[in-house]
């Protein structure tokens, strides 16, 4: 018997160009390498770019941090009488050894304001290297002392303790109760009181033709006036709103009396308003008040209720 011989001749396919190519047989494959047939990766190349821009940019800004180019050269302080122009500057914590875009303009004025004398205050950097910094200084409004102490302190509009001062200046003199010497940057007393009284001393040569000497405000809350002539005014407690507010009546009723009192006599000794409706007038030629004095009467130390 004769066997004739298979072929096993692979099936063939053309090329684009013509050419004819051999295909595999189902279940064989290619024995190139797939990754010779993937599109080159250029990836990594984009990689290194960014990381080298990001190191460009790193040591760019450390020189500008650090180098000389934007260093603080200058710092421009406005408005500062108080304090000095280097003082204003270390408590921005400006110093001419950072970098002007290192300056945080709202950090420096939240420092600056944490200082007892500066009321508002703006800090900004300038290039190349330049600080400006303005502020606002509290003014005093009146000379504070605790008890008979000579010690004095101004203080702002606030009532709060500015500093020490040898002299008042002119100022409204308040005494108040005795005791420890008080502290810089703590409050002597409520500012609605204190502004009362800076009116009171303003309006008081107009209301009544005197001057005002000073005033008195102990530890019960209890306030007296002191004129230039030397006699006195008391006013009772003030310590709450409605206490604040009735001290207008009680210089209605001064006003009141003017023509039934002459305010430059040498023999005034005091004038009560305690009661508005009611005022009394002590003179030193009369007999001195008794122990325990009526409403009208000038008032004695007694403890407070």
């Amino acid at each position: 018997m004769r066997f004739r011989r298979r072929s096993s001749v692979l099936p063939r396919a053309s090329w684009p160009n013509g050419l004819e190519r051999t295909e595999p047989l189902r279940g064989q494959l290619w024995t190139r390498s797939e990754r010779s047939l993937r599109p080159p990766d250029v990836h990594w190349a984009w990689r290194g770019l960014s990381a080298g821009a990001a190191i460009v940019e790193a040591a760019l800004l450390a020189w500008l941090w650090f180098g000389p180019a934007l260093a603080v050269r200058s710092v421009e302080v406005t408005g500062a009488h108080h304090l000095s122009a280097g003082q204003v500057a270390a408590a921005a914590g400006v110093s001419g050894q950072g970098s002007v875009i290192s300056i945080d303009g709202q950090s420096a004025q939240g420092h600056l304001l944490d200082q007892v004398w500066v009321r508002t205050a703006t800090v900004q950097p300038l290039l190349p290297g330049t600080v400006a910094i303005q502020v606002s200084e509290w003014e005093p409004v009146a000379a504070y002392h605790a008890g008979p102490s000579t010690k004095l302190f101004l203080l702002s509009s606030q009532a709060i303790i500015l500093g020490p001062t040898p002299a008042g200046g002119g100022l409204v003199d308040i005494q108040g109760p005795a005791g420890a010497e008080p502290r810089v940057g703590g409050r002597a007393l409520d500012p609605q009181l204190l502004t009362a009284l800076v009116n009171m001393e303003r309006a008081f040569p107009t209301l009544l033709g005197q001057d005002v000497a000073g005033f008195i405000f102990d530890s019960c809350g209890n306030l007296t006036l002191i004129a230039k002539r030397g006699w006195k005014v008391y006013f009772g407690r003030v310590l709450t709103p409605e206490e604040f507010a009735g001290l207008r009546d009680k210089l209605t009723a001064l006003k009141a009396i003017a023509g039934q009192v002459n305010y430059s006599s040498s023999d005034l000794l005091y004038v009560n308003v305690m009661n508005p409706s009611e005022p009394a007038v002590g003179l030193k030629s009369r007999q001195p008040a008794p122990a325990s004095p009526s409403p009208g009467a000038a008032p004695t130390p007694s403890p407070c209720r």
